[in-house]
């Protein structure tokens, strides 16, 4: 069921809770782009918080005005949007779903008092596993799903893009091509809907003459899903793109204009999938994440999309929320 409440203006002020790395680059982005007005850091750690808002104030003097403060959860209670990145980081070598009951804990330690405190609020899940995750916050807050989604495979969708767009040596701003279904080991990455421009991938590969046979598929393939794994292993964690990424997220939602992003929510009607969430495209406005469109898959697609879900399904409740 669609939230029924109606949004006039943009988002005015917007929370982050757990500014490490990953909520810190999202700040980070927010105060290069100069929006919203108002943004405030919170973090169990409150020096970690502190030392945050310090070092970037010292980027407003480069830019447009921000006001930037540290807070609490009771702080976030009148933000228009709380973005969501606490939780245990991810190992090297470890899973996405090894992730699970650590921060399904960390979650239900905070979450229900968060968004009762902000019924009419925006929520956007990045802590992992993140379509767990977010299956989790909607079942402890009551809000619509409109309300509470995650950054799903925003994150993958932008890796197939680069990826594909590296070898054709094109603008990666001319590739359309989507990732669904887990935000993780299960994704599925939608060759059959993949375009450059006008044309179908495949057809525009061979005009260029760079031709995407199955090796170069499984490369592929094997870089989207490796990527977080190569660069944990590198530097401990991810953190840039997620921050950008998030920070498209937020403009979508701010700017109302039907943005269509591969976020995790809960799927409705969408294949059937009831109460699962996982990332379909949607379309972004100042209300949340619209219920998601389904897409013409190939048979191929279908299954693989299908055992994602059951896969994140049985995670779930395996965690006895």
């Amino acid at each position: 069921m669609e939230n029924p409440i109606h949004y006039s203006q943009g988002i005015r002020r917007l929370a982050i809770i757990g500014v490490g790395a990953v909520g810190s680059a999202f700040a980070y982005a927010l105060v290069q782009a100069g929006r919203p007005r108002e943004i405030v850091l919170i973090d169990h750690d409150r020096r970690l918080a502190e030392g945050q808002v310090m070092d970037l104030s010292h980027c407003l003097p480069y830019g447009r005005p921000v006001k930037l403060e540290v807070g609490d959860l009771d702080t976030a209670a009148d933000c228009d949007l709380v973005v969501i990145t606490a939780g245990a980081a991810q190992r090297p070598g470890e899973s996405r779903i090894d992730l699970v009951k650590r921060n399904a804990e960390i979650m239900g330690g905070f979450f229900p008092r968060l968004s009762k405190a902000n019924p009419k609020g925006l929520f956007v899940l990045i802590t992992n596993p993140v379509d767990v995750m977010t299956r989790l916050a909607v079942k402890l807050s009551g809000l619509s799903p409109e309300q509470v989604f995650g950054t799903g495979t925003t994150l993958d969708t932008a890796r197939f893009r680069q990826l594909l767009s590296q070898h054709l040596s094109v603008d990666p701003r001319n590739v359309h091509a989507y990732v669904v279904g887990e935000h993780g080991d299960s994704e599925v990455l939608l060759w059959s809907n993949a375009t450059v421009g006008p044309y179908p991938v495949e057809e525009y590969a061979r005009r260029v003459g760079a031709p995407i046979d199955a090796a170069v598929k499984a490369a592929i393939e094997t870089g989207v899903r490796r990527a977080a794994y190569e660069i944990i292993e590198r530097k401990g964690m991810t953190n840039f793109a997620i921050g950008i990424a998030t920070q498209r997220i937020f403009e979508s939602l701010s700017s109302n204009q039907s943005t269509l992003q591969t976020v995790s929510r809960q799927l409705g009607n969408a294949y059937g999938l009831g109460d699962v969430c996982m990332a379909l495209p949607c379309l972004l406005r100042r209300s949340g994440a619209s219920e998601p469109m389904e897409m013409h898959l190939t048979p191929e697609e279908h299954t693989a999309l299908m055992a994602s879900a059951e896969k994140l399904d049985g995670v779930y409740r395996a965690l006895g929320a």
